[in-house]
This record gives structure tokens, C-alpha cells and sequence, in this order.
């Protein structure tokens, strides 16, 4: 049998299941009626009932003891479920003794304009975007105290 009939799965018949219990067939062709078992492919026989297994299940085909069993239609793999995205953490709680820092000490600095500098920093819920806001303010004040001095205030304020 050529390598596609060799994955070729057949199962007991009616008149196959009968000739077992009445025990009509006999030796070499009575084993391979029992192997099949409507699971196992002809090659799997092969592997028990040794090289003459492709005869036996012909011959047990032919006088309808067994029948080949369609192939088990193939489901599309599923696609793999995407976790829904994670909403990222409220750090406020965390982040608010920063942001009141920041605030008192853009004061001296930037007067009365200190909270319209810091909005996106206040407004800030996460690391990131307070950091990112903090950065923006770093380079601002930098033009009066030079980056030194801008990263000598801002020191520590870093989440």
C-alpha cells in the first residue's frame, strides 16, 4: 500500500462484529478482524500483525467485515485568544506627594504660572506619564537655570 492507504482507518462492520461472535473466521484473519478497531491506521496494524497486515485488511474489506471509516474532518485551528488588554494601574495615590513637591518647588521659579507649567504633571496618573511631564518641565526650566541647575531642583521628584 502505497503511504496515504497506509494512513487509512478501518472499523468493524455489522457482519463484522456477527463473524467475531460467531466466531466464523479463523486464525491470522480473526486477529486482524479483532486489531481493527475503527482507531488504529493500517500502519499501526502493520507495526502488530507484520507485512502480510495490508492482505488481511483487503481481505476483510472485500468480504465487508470491515469498512474504511471517513477521516475525521479537521477543524480550523483556533486562533489564539488575545487577553483583553490590561488597563494600566492608577498610581495617583503614590504619585500625588511628588506632584505637591514639584508644584512648591516650581514656585520660586516659575511664580504663580507654577500649576499651568506642572497641568500635565498633575494630571499624571501613571509613572510614565509623570515622568515623561516632569522631563517636559526639566527642559523648561533649563533655559533659566541650565541643566544642572534644572536637575538640582527637580532631584528626587523622579517616580
Amino acid at each position: 500500500m502505497d503511504d496515504q492507504a497506509s494512513k487509512r482507518i478501518f472499523a468493524k462492520t455489522e457482519a463484522g462484529r456477527a463473524a467475531l461472535a460467531e466466531r466464523s473466521s479463523a486464525g491470522r484473519a480473526r486477529t486482524a478482524l479483532i486489531l481493527v478497531n475503527g482507531q488504529d491506521s493500517v500502519q499501526a496494524l502493520r507495526a502488530t500483525l507484520g507485512p502480510d497486515a495490508d492482505v488481511l485488511i483487503q481481505e476483510l474489506h472485500r468480504r465487508g467485515l470491515v469498512a474504511l471509516r471517513r477521516p475525521a474532518i479537521q477543524a480550523p485551528a483556533p486562533r489564539p485568544v488575545q487577553a483583553p488588554p490590561v488597563p494600566p494601574l492608577d498610581e495617583s495615590d503614590r504619585l500625588e506627594p511628588l506632584k505637591r513637591e514639584a508644584i512648591a518647588r516650581l514656585g520660586p521659579h516659575f511664580g504663580p504660572d507654577a500649576p499651568i507649567i506642572a497641568a500635565a504633571l498633575v494630571a499624571a496618573t501613571q509613572t510614565a506619564a509623570y515622568n515623561a511631564a516632569l522631563g517636559t518641565i526639566e527642559a523648561r526650566l533649563a533655559l533659566y537655570l541650565g541643566k544642572a541647575g534644572a536637575a538640582q531642583v527637580l532631584a528626587g521628584l523622579r517616580g
